[in-house]
C-alpha cells in the first residue's frame, strides 16, 4: 500500500530553529553568570533591556518552530517504528515538552528586559529570581525533556533501517550528554547541530519513501501474498 511522505515543511522547522536558536544567543551576547550578583543582573536588565528582549523575542520565534520540527520528527519515527510506536510517542512528548520549557524562559527574560526598560529600573532580587528561573528552565529542564527525544530517535535509528544507523550512535552521546546538569548547557548549542542534521534525513526520507517499512515487509511476506 503507497503512503504520502510526512509533510516536509514541518521537517524544515528544524531548520529554521536552529538557525534561529544561534541568532538569538548572538544577539544577547554576554550575560551575568547564572546564580551571579543580584546587583550585577539588575544592571544588565537595566542597561541591556534592549538586548535583551530582542534576544528573547527571537528564541520565541524559535520555540515555535521547534514544535513544527517536533511534529515532523514524531511523523518519521513512526514511520520508520511503525504506527503507534510508543518512540514516536516519547519523542513527540519530549520535544513538546522541552520546546515549552525553551518558550517559558524567553518570556520570564521578557518579563525582566519589559520591566527594567518601563520603570527605567528593577529590584535586584526580582531581577535575579527572574533571571535564575529562566536560566534553570532553558539550560537545566529543557534538556532534560529534549534527551527523552535524541534517545529515543537514537533507539529507533538503530533497530530500523529506515533511518542511518549513524544517526542513532551520534544521538545516543546527545541524549546522554543534555541529561547531565553541568554539560547539558553546552549540549544544547550543539543539540542545534543535531535537529539540522535529523531535518534533513527526514526531508530526504519523506521523499525517498513510497510506503513505509512496516507495509513493505507485509506486501513481501508470503503470508500477506
Amino acid at each position: 500500500m503507497k503512503q504520502k511522505g510526512p509533510p516536509r515543511w514541518p521537517v524544515l522547522g528544524g531548520i529554521v530553529f536552529a538557525i534561529l536558536g544561534v541568532l538569538g544567543t548572538v544577539v544577547l551576547g554576554t550575560t551575568p553568570d547564572f546564580v551571579g550578583d543580584p546587583a550585577e543582573i539588575a544592571g544588565y536588565y537595566k542597561e541591556e533591556s534592549g538586548t535583551v528582549l530582542a534576544g528573547n523575542s527571537v528564541y520565541l520565534l524559535a520555540g515555535f518552530f521547534l514544535l513544527w520540527f517536533v511534529a515532523g520528527l514524531r511523523t518519521g519515527l513512526e514511520r520508520a517504528d511503525g504506527a503507534g510506536s510508543p518512540l514516536a510517542a516519547v519523542a513527540l512528548v519530549g520535544g513538546t515538552a522541552g520546546a515549552a520549557l525553551m518558550i517559558g524562559s524567553a518570556a520570564i527574560g521578557i518579563v525582566g528586559g519589559l520591566r527594567a526598560d518601563e520603570q527605567g529600573s528593577i529590584d535586584p532580587q526580582v531581577a535575579a529570581a527572574l533571571f535564575d528561573i529562566s536560566n534553570i528552565m532553558y539550560g537545566g529542564a529543557a534538556p532534560m525533556a529534549w534527551a527523552a527525544a535524541v534517545l529515543a530517535t537514537a533507539v529507533v535509528a538503530l533497530r530500523s533501517s529506515a533511518l542511518p544507523s549513524w544517526l542513532g550512535w551520534v544521538s545516543i552521546p546527545m541524549g546522554i550528554a543534555l541529561l547531565i546538569p553541568p554539560i547539558s548547557y553546552i549540549a544544547i548549542i550543539v543539540m542545534a547541530l543535531w535537529v539540522i542534521a535529523v531535518a534533513i534525513v527526514l526531508y530526504l526520507r519523506s521523499g525517498a519513501q513510497g510506503e513505509t517499512p512496516v507495509a513493505r515487509e507485509r506486501a513481501e511476506s508470503p503470508v500477506a501474498a
